[in-house]
């Protein structure tokens, strides 16, 4: 499973490199996605470690329902395409 991620993230932050090479509007859309989906991610895990907290609960038992949301989850892996996208945008400099 380990290896499928690994292919799956690089094939797709290549992707979205190509893309915005060939579209440059795809740059800015992808910036924008971005933002939403860390807003997205960090306020839900913010809301989590709060809840936590006013509860008094065991944290790291119930911390881990967070791994249960869908938006977290699909949020957090846009920013990790999303990062590896930018860093091929660093590394490979068009001449």
């Amino acid at each position: 499973m380990f290896i499928i991620s690994f292919g799956v993230s690089i094939i797709v932050s290549t992707t979205m490199y190509l893309i915005q090479r060939k579209w440059s509007m795809f740059r800015s859309i992808f910036d924008i996605i971005a933002l939403l989906c860390l807003l997205v991610f960090s306020s839900i895990a913010a809301s989590a470690i709060y809840e936590v907290l006013i509860n008094h609960t065991v944290f790291m038992t119930n911390i881990h329902a967070l791994f249960l949301n869908g938006f977290f989850l699909v949020s957090g892996a846009y920013v990790l395409m999303y990062s590896m996208y930018k860093l091929i945008s660093m590394i490979v400099r068009p001449a």
